[in-house]
């Protein structure tokens, strides 16, 4: 088991940016966004590279295709966030609440999520690698058909966990408390703890056509 890749640290000397400006660009390099409002905007292929994001929120705003580098982010409120296609390089987000996700055909690569509570995160046919998620609460979590490299949870829970043709390479599930499961089959490439592949156990059976019993045969 690899554990993620990690190579963040915090932008300094940030200019401020105000969201009008942002808006405007569609662009910032090197900027402080804080206490801000994305609201009912058509950002595509907006891009923040070396940038701090603090206390910002998201509303009816149309993020696809975004890029996010070398960004810090603090704080990130959205009822639904629209990102489907964007890149997230080199990523720290924490405190953050999230409805709904959009984050399908996305590319996440060394992205560290932690204190923060996710309830529907759709990361359909995404492609994630060195990703930490650290205690985090997380309503489902999608990973149908995702390619997911060295990806680890750490004290997190998971009601509802979507592997569907999903692709796992060093996928430590260990420090995620999930509820359901769907698309067991694809969990070769993950590691799960003893206590966890017992409550896993009964899923597999069934997968699997195993029945288990403790009664005796009749003839």
């Amino acid at each position: 088991m690899i554990s993620p890749r990690l190579n963040l640290h915090r932008p300094r000397h940030l200019e401020p940016i105000t969201s009008d400006e942002f808006v405007s660009r569609a662009s910032a390099e090197g900027r402080l966004l804080a206490s801000a409002e994305l609201v009912g905007v058509q950002l595509r292929d907006a891009s923040f590279v070396e940038c701090a994001v603090e206390d910002v929120s998201v509303v009816d705003a149309d993020l696809g295709g975004l890029s996010v580098i070398e960004t810090s982010i603090a704080r990130l409120n959205a009822p639904l966030l629209s990102c489907a296609r964007s890149v997230w390089r080199d990523v720290s987000i924490s405190g953050s609440r999230w409805g709904a996700a959009e984050l399908y055909d996305a590319e996440w690569s060394g992205v560290h999520v932690w204190d923060s509570k996710l309830d529907l995160v759709n990361f359909r046919g995404a492609r994630l690698s060195d990703v930490l998620l650290e205690r985090c609460q997380i309503g489902e979590l999608d990973l149908t058909g995702a390619e997911a490299k060295r990806v680890q949870f750490r004290d997190c829970t998971v009601r509802t966990l979507v592997l569907s043709a999903a692709r796992l390479t060093d996928v430590d599930f260990r420090g995620a408390d999930f509820q359901h499961v769907t698309g067991l089959q694809q969990l070769s490439g993950a590691t799960v703890s003893p206590m966890q592949l017992e409550a896993l156990a009964p899923h597999l059976a069934a997968h699997l056509g195993i029945l288990v019993s403790d009664l005796p045969a009749h003839d």
